[in-house]
């Protein structure tokens, strides 16, 4: 069976998107994660924003979007 991603993760999502200017001024080249419209982790990798976004949130990380905000331009490659 195929899960789908609860009405909050794609406010959330959005919420994100939305506010991408600021968040990219606040945590430049982070991964943050994202749970009722605010930033509950940040850090360096994916594992360190969903470590934080659990402690802080005691909520089941797939439900909680966690995004790359990029400051600045970047490349790309696979080799």
């Amino acid at each position: 069976m195929i899960e789908l991603e609860s009405k909050r993760y794609f406010e959330d999502m959005m919420w994100t998107e939305e506010n991408q200017p600021e968040l990219s001024e606040t945590y430049p080249n982070m991964w943050i994660a994202v749970y009722q419209k605010k930033v509950v982790g940040v850090g360096k990798s994916i594992s360190e924003a969903e470590a934080e976004a659990k402690k802080t949130t005691n909520t089941d990380i797939r439900e909680i979007p966690v995004v790359f905000i990029e400051h600045g331009a970047h490349i790309y490659w696979n080799e």
